[in-house]
């Protein structure tokens, strides 16, 4: 009974992860404009590439919040999850170095600045990803030890 109540409660917590990306990448979707200048305002890619970002990246999370919130290739959502969160992590850590004042362009449900709590924010975010994934990945392993 223990275990059944850890696996929802741990199922739901994937679907609440997808959809918080699924919901950010809808609103770099429903906003392009605004995104592109979020992206412009890290002054970290040329020009041309921005609009390959803008397309690609909103469209990454909503896969990926997809995977987690129907419930196939988990695994693989959490992934892209975590490696996404690094990303961003990365890059919010360069703009805070370089002592740009910018809108994090984040997608949530407020705009806020870059700095400490968009830092926390997206450590939370990875902690919950990464957690999850190794969670999904110790089920498979415990499964296939049984054959």
């Amino acid at each position: 009974m223990r275990t059944k109540r850890s696996t929802i409660f741990l199922r739901c917590l994937e679907v609440v992860l997808g959809g918080l990306f699924m919901y950010a990448g809808l609103q770099k979707l429903l906003h392009p404009y605004e995104f592109a200048e979020a992206v412009l305002a890290y002054q970290l890619l040329p020009q041309s590439l921005v609009g390959a970002v803008t397309a690609v990246l909103p469209w990454l999370e909503i896969a990926a919040g997809l995977t987690l919130v129907v419930g196939l290739k988990r695994r693989s959502g959490l992934l892209l999850l975590s490696g996404l969160m690094g990303a961003f992590l990365v890059v919010i850590l360069i703009t805070l170095a370089r002592g740009l004042k910018i809108d994090c362009g984040c997608g949530l449900f407020f705009q806020r600045q870059v700095g400490l709590t968009a830092i926390l924010e997206d450590l939370v975010l990875l902690a919950w990803a990464a957690g999850l994934y190794g969670w999904e990945r110790q089920k498979a392993y415990r499964a296939l030890r049984r054959y």
